[in-house]
């Protein structure tokens, strides 16, 4: 391998870099370059890159545009902000989206435990999606967040059986209960565009009588389910 080449490949995977003690559990502020090696473990944790171009403001944005992403290596082993099976979770605390960020590693359940991690219930989805583990859904105490978390992994598993035994579905699992009794008005209190336009169209071209059946609802809805069922203008 040519020497450049050969040394930006250690560069790039902090061969070089200025190593950072830090403990398990415990914030710490880490720059990029650095690599933070974790006490008692066989980890290290280093930030991979930074995205910081925030939402303009008065502007409705599908995200913050900002974000830290790192990479967790434990006993040799590489896991990106991608790997599901990451042995610990990385919480970012704060940032300057730039040079720095303050983070905190710990055991996936033990983070959304800690102080400052944000609502619980919350912390517990976004876990469970990121491991695609419904268990972790189920020890959510709040149910309407419960709910959604059960709904997120139906959806992305593929698993309509995790839709069974919900109070109040509203997404997902709201559109498999409608096509499975088909019922066509339920698809107009589903809360998610994507689910909703999916459900007008399935069950009014499959279970529903065709596009002529929109006109059994409401006048203010029949529009929304033609243009769902058969396109714009139609």
């Amino acid at each position: 391998m040519p020497l450049l080449l050969l040394l930006s490949s250690l560069l790039a995977t902090g061969a070089f870099a200025k190593t950072v003690p830090v403990e398990l559990g415990k914030e710490f502020r880490l720059k990029k370059g650095e690599v933070a090696a974790i006490a008692g473990t066989k980890a290290t944790l280093r930030i991979v890159k930074f995205i910081n171009s925030p939402c303009p403001k008065g502007a409705r944005c599908v995200w913050s545009g900002q974000a830290v992403y790192t990479e967790l290596t434990v006993d040799g082993k590489v896991y990106d902000e991608k790997s599901k099976d990451r042995p610990y979770e990385v919480l970012v605390k704060d940032s300057d989206y730039t040079t720095w960020a303050q983070l905190l590693v710990d055991e996936p359940e033990a983070a959304c435990h800690r102080p400052k991690a944000g609502h619980l219930g919350e912390c517990l989805r976004g876990l469970a999606r990121r491991r695609s583990d419904p268990a972790l859904c189920r020890k959510i105490e709040e149910e309407r967040t419960r709910g959604f978390c059960l709904e997120d992994l139906a959806e992305a598993l593929k698993r309509d059986d995790l839709c069974e035994g919900l109070e109040n579905p509203s997404q997902h699992c709201l559109y498999v209960k409608a096509k499975k009794t088909g019922d066509l008005a339920a698809c107009t209190r589903i809360n998610t565009r994507a689910a909703s336009v999916r459900c007008f169209k399935e069950l009014s071209t499959e279970g529903g009588g065709g596009p002529k059946s929109c006109k059994s609802l409401p006048a203010g809805l029949v529009k929304e389910c033609l243009e769902a069922a058969t396109g714009p203008n139609n």
